[in-house]
C-alpha cells in the first residue's frame, strides 16, 4: 500500500496529526487527497541506466602474427 503524508489533522482508524505518514489503499483515501488532507506519494524515480562500460583496449599484435 502507498504511504501518504498527512497535511491536515483528521480522524481515520485513529487520529492522524499533521506531518505523520499514513499507509492506505488509494481507493480508501481518494476523497482525502482531493480535499487536500493527504498528499499523494511522489512517483518512484526510475533508476538511471548504468553507463555502458568502456570498451576493452585491443591488444597489440606481435610481429609474427598474421
Amino acid at each position: 500500500m502507498p504511504t501518504y503524508t498527512v497535511l491536515r489533522q483528521h480522524l481515520g482508524e485513529r487520529m492522524y496529526l499533521e506531518g505523520e505518514m499514513r499507509e492506505a489503499a488509494e481507493a480508501e483515501v481518494a476523497h482525502l487527497i482531493a480535499a487536500g488532507v493527504l498528499r499523494a506519494p511522489d512517483p518512484e524515480p526510475e533508476p538511471e541506466p548504468a553507463p555502458d562500460p568502456a570498451p576493452k583496449p585491443r591488444r597489440a599484435r606481435k610481429a609474427g602474427d598474421a
